[in-house]
């Protein structure tokens, strides 16, 4: 290799042409099949349908269009093409050829970074250059802007740049070619993994930890990994873009500086950098204790002896398998080592244990009246997702948070009691309650509750008949849209009302009956005539959304306006639809064992077998049972009752003693 004054001159610039020829020439494969995998995944795709009448179809973006092949080589080929680049820093006689030719290391670094470059963002630019110019061509099936070719560019541009310069530092900092690999991609998806992790160790052991908001909360976004395989459904916002803007240019810097002082007897070590060994080791440690920990703390059902051994078993297995790959050798045993793994351990345990210790006062922490801005409350959590994250459309876009003084109060008190407390129920009747409270500084506070329903009616009840969370969890925010039409349906029955006026009024109703129920009305088990579904206005692509409630029996109201209508009996289910009924009192469950006792038909078999079934002939009792029937449960007590419908179908409801009228006592057994 003969090195002329234009390449002298050229080296002040800290890259050298010669060297970027000869990495073209010897690596240039790489940027051939990235270009053609590429123009296969997107241009070229554009092209291909099997549909003999195809229609032009608008896309949200252009990774819709072959997403999955462009991702699985965009998160490859980039770092494919710093180990291949950069492989002589892993081996010892080929650092030594290129550290004795007369360029300074920053030069070396430079050249093969612009070489790797030139390969992996060449293609990129290629791909969207063709998707531009093949856009207005007879036979392409997508319809798609410049914008969206120019978001597509710059948004692959910047991960390809950033996987290809934090693939580049990983290997300066390791001394193994396949370890370096292994480390890439341990370290691209290690902050969802480790957020996972905590998450979990969170829930366990902290009362009231929300496991479904916490730092599991779209956690893919932390991994670049992650966040790359579900482009389509969670593209990268500018935010993001620049981010990864920022990360690329200070781990080159870090690239920079750490090369110049890269010892070359490394090539072959597993860390280059003796100060990184500390690190690596407590972070295997780390997630060793995490995984170890979880695990046997669910497998023995959090017993504290069984907590600490996982824990340090996994410390353990993690600082012999750290050991092992920065020695390259399994003789690691001595004195050093055992008061090194103690040292870790014990640092590594209060690192686990202080977060989730009362030191913190999470657990006892309810927030003061006077601090909350608005409180939201629901059994149900995807209720405020989707709320949130805009699964559903609204022209009066609200806050969810809900800031009556008495509702704040209720759900107050409710919090107190249960920080209180701390019941853990097991084998009872319990509610799940996710709170939330916005603070006047900003910021959210958020817990999960399992509420026993003995012991914490008061607080129930002063929650759940509150107006503010009625209209949280049943949604009557959507009650206010326009729709195009309201179906109402029961298994084989259906009936769809279109008429604006009547609609109007039915929607109203509907919404004063559910601000009208009554603790009992939402705790009793309570069954539904039919399923409401809202169908709402069609969307940009022509697309309805669609929301559903109930028509519950206790909504009289609405049951009497349906019935003069003339559409009560078009929906619901009547006397005429019953084929047979049967009913046995609900007492057989305490007699029965394993699955047995959660099946029905195994009840009405004793039942029979103690003559204690009765049919039931008459259509007064079989309205009556329809009308005030309650969804079946294990529980022991009142009556069980076994339906069979002409259609085939068969139903199994439950009475309490209040559900019996007269002409339902008239046919118990």
């Amino acid at each position: 290799m003969k090195w002329g004054m234009p390449d002298m001159m050229r080296s002040r610039f800290f890259f050298n042409s010669s060297v970027i020829r000869q990495n073209l020439r010897q690596h240039g494969w790489i940027g051939i099949i990235y270009s053609l995998v590429l123009l296969f995944a997107l241009p070229l795709q554009l092209f291909l349908n099997n549909d003999p009448n195809p229609e032009r179809r608008t896309v949200d973006n252009l990774f819709f269009i072959g997403g999955e092949i462009q991702m699985l080589f965009s998160v490859t080929v980039p770092v494919a093409a710093a180990l291949f680049l950069f492989r002589y820093l892993q081996a010892k006689a080929p650092s030594d050829l290129w550290h004795r030719l007369p360029l300074r290391r920053e030069h070396l670094l430079v050249s093969h970074t612009a070489s790797g470059l030139i390969l992996v963002l060449g293609p990129v630019w290629l791909t969207a250059a063709v998707t531009a110019i093949v856009r207005p061509m007879a036979g392409n099936m997508y319809i798609y802007s410049w914008a969206d070719v120019g978001q597509w560019c710059l948004t692959l541009t910047i991960l390809t740049l950033f996987l290809f310069i934090f693939s580049v530092f990983v290997g300066i900092c390791t001394g193994q070619s396949v370890l370096q690999g292994v480390v890439i991609y341990i370290l691209l998806v290690l902050p969802t993994v480790l957020l996972m992790l905590v998450n979990e160790h969170f829930s366990m052991y902290l009362y009231g930890y929300p496991a479904w908001y916490g730092l599991r909360g779209r956690s893919e976004v932390w991994s670049p990994l992650m966040h790359m395989i579900y482009v389509k459904t969670n593209p990268f916002t500018a935010g993001y873009l620049w981010l990864y803007s920022a990360l690329s240019v200070l781990f080159f810097a870090l690239s920079f500086v750490l090369y110049r002082k890269r010892d070359g007897e490394k090539a072959g070590q597993a860390i280059a950098f003796t100060y990184f060994n500390p690190l690596f080791k407590a972070g295997v440690m780390l997630c060793a204790m995490l995984i170890s920990g979880t695990y046997f703390a669910h497998l023995r059902n959090q017993q504290l002896g069984w907590i600490i051994a996982g824990h340090l078993v996994g410390a353990l297995i993690g600082y012999i398998a750290a050991e092992m790959i920065i020695r390259k050798t399994w003789l690691i045993l001595s004195r050093k080592a055992a008061l090194e793994f103690a040292g870790y351990a014990v640092l590594l345990g209060l690192v686990l244990y202080i977060p989730v210790s009362g030191l913190t006062g999470y657990e006892n922490r309810v927030p003061a009246a006077d601090k909350i801005v608005g409180v939201y409350a629901s059994d149900n959590y995807s209720t405020y997702d989707a709320y949130w994250n805009n699964a559903y459309p609204f022209t009066d876009k609200q806050s969810p948070f809900i800031g009556d003084k008495d509702y704040v109060e209720a759900v107050r008190k409710l919090h107190q009691a249960m920080a209180t407390m701390r019941p853990h129920p097991q084998n009872v009747e319990y509610r799940d309650f996710y709170l939330m409270y916005k603070l006047d500084n900003g910021r959210t506070l958020n817990r999960s509750y399992r509420v026993p329903v003995a012991g914490f009616e008061p607080e129930l009840r002063a929650v759940m008949e509150s107006d503010g969370y009625k209209r949280t969890l049943y949604r009557l925010y959507q009650l206010d849209e326009e729709i195009e039409g309201l179906r109402f349906s029961d298994y084989n029955k259906a009936l769809i009302i279109s008429d604006p006026q009547e609609m109007n009024e039915l929607k109203e109703i509907l919404k004063q009956e559910i601000l009208n129920m009554s603790y009992e009305d939402q705790t009793g088990g309570q069954r539904s005539y039919a399923t409401i579904q809202m169908i709402g206005m069609p969307d940009d692509e022509g697309y309805p959304y669609f929301s559903n409630y109930e028509w519950k029996h206790s909504f009289s109201k609405l049951t009497e306006r349906l019935e003069q209508l003339g559409y009560a009996d078009k929906i619901r289910i009547t006397p005429g639809d019953v084929k047979s009924a049967e009913i046995i009192p609900n007492e057989y469950a305490s007699r029965l064992s394993g699955n047995d006792r959660y099946d029905p038909e195994r009840h009405l078999e004793l039942a029979r077998k103690e003559n204690r079934s009765a049919s039931v002939n008459d259509a007064a009792a079989i309205k009556d049972i329809l009308d005030r029937g309650r969804y079946y449960t294990n529980s022991s007590g009142g009556y069980l009752v076994k339906l069979v419908y002409k259609e085939g179908r068969e139903d199994f409801i439950t009475l309490r003693e209040e559900d019996l009228t007269p002409a339902i006592r008239a046919v118990l057994p």
